[in-house]
Parts: structure tokens; sequence; C-alpha cells
């Protein structure tokens, strides 16, 4: 069920909130939603998923674009806890949201950290998103008209066709979301301000850790995630089917491999 509350300057956020039990949180991706975690997410019994929509992001108000930073919606969600009156011990998500829950272990107590599929990492390169800044240069120097045309004719949009064929159906995609510009503000954002937790604060983390990794998926590459795994303590990894399968194998073998974290 989608529900909503205010923030402290009043921004209507909405959360998806499900099932009863242990209360997991479980974030988006970047230009996703909480569908984006109810399409792998397992059916698994005895336990309440929590999903953000981050601002600029599904159904959650943009209040100002100050607020679209890891940062700050790290603080929308001690807001949320507050609001629920409860603090989940499994905190987990996707991509950006795999940055947000990474982050959110300075300020919580967790029992369980699930990484999927990370595209940050405490040392900052992002050099995965070459094509995302050419998209921004596009928009910002050309007619929308024409801004499909222009990243086709890109040379790291078109390698993509062999190494990463989801990878470029999500630029795709993109440029038909309808809050591009908000998408656009989170990227000039990430630029500047992306993890403060650093590689010797994860070496320090007690939690059980899963990372997710998936192969032939250039915006999150399988090395990053190797690399994460090597530096949380007894971190251990598992690998979904290749960015190269169906958008059905894909969430099947998410889905199963999350009911093996979450139920061993």
């Amino acid at each position: 069920m989608l529900k909503q509350f205010e923030a402290s300057d009043q921004a209507k956020l909405s959360y998806y909130d499900s099932g009863q039990g242990r209360l997991v949180l479980f974030q988006h991706g970047f230009s996703m939603d909480h569908r984006q975690v109810i399409e792998i997410w397992p059916d698994l019994d005895k336990m309440r998923l929590i999903c953000l929509d981050v601002r600029g992001h599904g159904f959650t108000e943009l209040a100002s674009p100050d607020t679209l930073t890891i940062q700050h919606t790290v603080r929308d969600l001690l807001a949320l806890f507050e609001h629920l009156g409860q603090t989940p011990t499994i905190v987990g998500g996707i991509s950006l949201g795999a940055a947000i829950t990474m982050e959110l272990t300075k300020h919580l107590e967790i029992e369980q950290l699930i990484v999927c599929r990370p595209a940050f990492a405490p040392d900052g390169d992002t050099s995965h998103f070459d094509v995302f800044r050419r998209l921004r240069d596009i928009m910002q120097s050309e007619p929308q008209h024409q801004w499909a045309e222009s990243l086709e004719q890109q040379p790291e949009f078109q390698s993509l066709a062999e190494t990463a064929p989801r990878n470029q159906e999500t630029y795709r995609r993109l440029l038909e979301h309808p809050r591009l510009q908000e998408l656009m503000i989170w990227m000039d954002a990430l630029e500047t301000e992306v993890m403060t937790i650093t590689g010797s604060e994860l070496g320090q983390l007690n939690c059980r850790t899963d990372i997710i990794g998936q192969e032939q998926d250039a915006l999150h590459p399988a090395q990053l995630a190797r690399s994460l795994s090597r530096q949380i303590p007894h971190a251990r990894l598992h690998y979904v089917v290749s960015g190269g399968s169906s958008d059905d194998a894909y969430c099947a073998s998410m889905q199963s491999t999350l009911t093996q974290i979450l139920t061993s």
C-alpha cells in the first residue's frame, strides 16, 4: 500500500508499506520508484517491506533542488522511521538505493545489509556514468526533439549494444521519464556529493552483508560488487543473471537470490 508522511520541510513523501512482521527497508534505484522493488521482491511471510520514493522520483514531492542528495535522503529515511515508530534491522537497495542504505549504516545499528547491483563506492569513481553525462550535455545544448537521435549517435551509447543491452534500454526510457529534469539535478548533485561513508568505515561494519552483482551491466559494474565484497568483513557475494537476459529472467533471478539471502 502506498502511503504518505510529511517531512520537516513540509514536503509530502510517499512510501510503500506492505506485509506484517520484521521491518525491512529496501530502496529503489535512480530514475525508478517503489515499483522496481515490488517486481523483484519475493513473497515471504513475517516480513514488512517499506520503500521510500526518494525526492524527484515516483510520487514524492521535490520541495527544493538542494534536497536531491544521498545525505538528504538518509535524513528523509530517518524521519520515516520516526513516523513509523519503528526502525528496520534489515536494510538494502538497488544501485542508488544501495548507496543510500550503505550511508544509512552510519546512523543505525542494523543486523543485515543487502547491497544490490551497486553503482557507487567510497572511492567516488563514477566513470561508468559517462553516458549520463553525455545525455546531460545533449539536453543542455540541443532541442528536445533531437535528444533521442543525438543519444543514439554517441559512441559510448552505441558500445552498450554488445556489452550491456539492458543499459541501453534504460537510457532510452530515461528520455521519456516524466521527471527527467529532476533526475538531471540528481546527476549534478551526484557529481559533487556522493557517499560520505569511507572504505575504512565499511571495513568496520559488523552486520551480516550480502552483495548482489551482475555481469553485462555497465551502469553497475560487477567489479564494483566484487570490490565491496572484499572491503566489507565476511560479506557474501551473489550473482543474478547477466544484463543480457530478459526482464522476466532478471526478476525471477532476483526473487530467488533475495529469498536465499533473507531465509538462510
